[in-house]
């Protein structure tokens, strides 16, 4: 006797042997619901990440080498500047979209334009794709970083290199379903690897250090 599932040989055996067809789909369906819900989601960020991760990065330029560097000094004054309106927006309950877009904002007018205009652009693309009505999460940072990424384009120097290069690594391990930490930390291998830039490895190097916490 034929027992595929769905053929009336099969639902007047279940019947026969006292199962309930129906509760056999209502089981399943429950099952696939709670497995569906014991899945982690992005993990949500708060105004106050957004500020440590500022603040390491000011902190980290505050210790790098070559301090008449144009780009560096930029680096600086742009990340202090991001810090402070990222602690403002922590300040005021804020969400942590809105502080990673006004940090971004915040540092605009300090990037080197002669130096990289990568910065000028990343920084532009990364303050719009962090809608203020956006779910802040980790998929919201993947976003903006390859939002930056892509602004740069074309981009020779070595600053347009080393976003595309990260930028394209972060999204694509993500993808395939890493988390942020684990997807951030090879992201920075992978352009320390191919795409090496000083002060764009300040920058990630620092956020990772905040995401380690």
């Amino acid at each position: 006797m034929s027992t595929e599932p769905g053929s009336a040989r099969a639902l007047a055996h279940q019947l026969a042997s006292g199962i309930d067809p129906d509760a056999l789909g209502r089981d399943a369906l429950g099952a696939d619901m709670a497995r569906a819900a014991d899945m982690p989601g992005p993990l949500l960020l708060e105004a106050g990440c957004v500020r440590a991760a500022y603040e390491a990065i000011a902190a980290a330029g505050e210790r790098a080498d070559a301090p008449d560097d144009a780009t560096l000094v930029s680096l600086r004054a742009g990340a202090r500047a991001a810090a402070d309106a990222a602690r403002v927006a922590d300040e005021i309950g804020a969400g942590a979209a809105l502080a990673l877009r006004a940090a971004a904002r915040a540092w605009y007018p300090y990037a080197v334009e002669g130096e990289s205009t990568s910065w000028k652009v990343g920084l532009r693309a990364f303050s719009e794709t962090c809608d203020v009505d956006a779910e802040a999460d980790q998929n919201l940072v993947v976003r903006a970083v390859w939002a930056a990424g892509a602004a740069a384009g074309r981009d020779d120097t070595a600053t347009g290199r080393a976003i595309r290069a990260f930028a394209d690594e972060l999204m694509g391990r993500t993808t395939a379903g890493e988390d942020l930490l684990t997807a951030w930390r090879g992201a920075v291998r992978h352009t320390a690897e191919v795409a090496p830039d000083p002060v764009f490895h300040t920058v990630v190097d620092a956020v990772q250090g905040v995401l380690t916490r």
